[in-house]
């Protein structure tokens, strides 16, 4: 039997409060796989100044499955250095493609090295864990993926252990590379911070779902509220503080995925042509103009709602705009839960976002992955790490 259909099918859930309760989720079919991609060395990366380049890779991953998966729908979800993704054995072995083609771009666009890995469930499930997926509704036009189980976690691990990468690394000639990227964009400046601070935070909960995972999630949620307040209040994509770039090396980023075939002289005819369309863009927006394409007025509105800021794979993941002050209180909560040894956490500070855009359609299919500056969620990771093997 078919199981292609299998995400598309699960209910949508409209609260966030939801993730953590393991009633939310559905198992994600047996003959379904893991596709997978992470930058190697994202700390030098971050050290060059290069993040946004590391981002790019994670949303071109996504973008060339979306495009290749046409009508059938696949839980993904932006890591900040990577991307993973469920695919049913329909998508296999274009996922496998799109990672090859993603890894030679790393390479020539940006030189930077690309793992690349895909995983069955079957395997997963035999090491003693689960991919379970639930469907959020951010806005109207973006549904995201949730995922728990700890198979997501563990697929990462097998993808980045020299010992156990072999088996599931796609290996170059295994099939012929191959992607669409049609749609990804690297349009606008990094996002300054209303409010002084970007600050990207990952949380991971220690205790199981029989101990109380489901209502330490709750807590949290409810404290970051109480801290930062409504979603709408730090939201790190604030209309206002959008800026386009007409920057070469901003929308290079773009033309390193998009050109990234063609020769130097075509490459800079891209670049020119996207410099184009962004000012027309700039001029759309700026006067409020309707096409047939959407409503320009409306776009910056739109974007930020379909933006990717809060999300939960086995941890939760949000990017706040908010001040200092309002950090330190939520830091000092998070100290006093990992005191208690009922979660670790990382925290990362910088000034401004950064985002990359998926855009199919102008008019209300474009989602946008909003990252923290400087090294936002990778270095948000880093932290928890160094706290999870500090409390050993």
């Amino acid at each position: 039997m078919d199981s292609s259909a299998f995400y598309a099918g699960l209910p949508l859930l409209t609260e966030f409060s939801a993730a953590g309760r393991q009633d939310s989720y559905a198992a994600l079919p047996e003959d379904w796989h893991v596709a997978m991609c992470d930058v190697r060395n994202s700390t030098a990366a971050v050290e060059a100044g290069s993040y946004k380049n590391v981002n790019t890779l994670g949303a071109a991953v996504i973008t060339a499955m979306l495009n290749a998966a046409g009508g059938i729908e696949i839980p993904f979800i932006f890591e900040g250095d990577g991307a993973m993704l469920c695919v049913p054995p329909a998508l296999l072995e274009a996922a496998r493609a799109a990672l090859l083609q993603t890894q030679a771009l790393a390479r020539k666009s940006f030189g930077l090295e690309l793992r690349i890995a895909a995983m069955p469930i079957s395997r997963i499930r035999a090491a003693g864990f689960d991919i379970r997926v639930a469907r959020y509704r951010v806005s109207d036009n973006y549904v995201q993926a949730m995922f728990a189980g700890g198979g997501m976690a563990y697929a990462d691990r097998c993808m980045k252990d020299p010992d156990t990468a072999p088996p599931v690394r796609v290996e170059p000639g295994s099939v012929d590379a191959a992607a669409s990227f049609e749609g990804l964009e690297c349009r606008w400046q990094d996002i300054p911070s209303r409010h002084g601070e970007t600050v990207s935070l990952m949380v991971k909960v220690l205790v199981d779902e029989a101990h109380g995972s489901g209502e330490i999630y709750r807590e949290l949620i409810d404290k970051v509220r109480e801290v930062y307040g409504a979603d709408e209040a730090c939201h790190p994509v604030w209309p206002p503080n959008l800026a386009i770039s007409l920057n070469a090396r901003q929308l290079g980023n773009e033309v390193g995925v998009r050109a990234n075939q063609r020769s130097a002289p075509s490459r800079w005819l891209y670049l020119m042509k996207i410099r184009g369309w962004t000012l027309i863009g700039w001029f759309f927006m700026t006067f409020g103009i309707r096409t047939a394409a959407t409503d320009w007025g409306r776009y910056k509105t739109v974007l930020a709602r379909n933006s990717d800021v809060k999300k939960f794979n086995d941890c939760f993941r949000q990017i706040l705009a908010g001040n200092a002050a309002q950090r330190e209180a939520l830091d000092a909560w998070l100290a006093q839960r990992f005191a208690r040894r009922e979660l670790v956490y990382g925290i990362h500070v910088a000034d401004r976002a950064q985002m990359t855009c998926l855009v199919f359609d102008y008019s209300g299919r474009h989602l946008h992955f909003i990252d923290g500056a400087d090294g936002g969620l990778f270095m948000a990771a880093k932290a928890l790490k160094e706290r999870a093997a500090a409390q050993r």
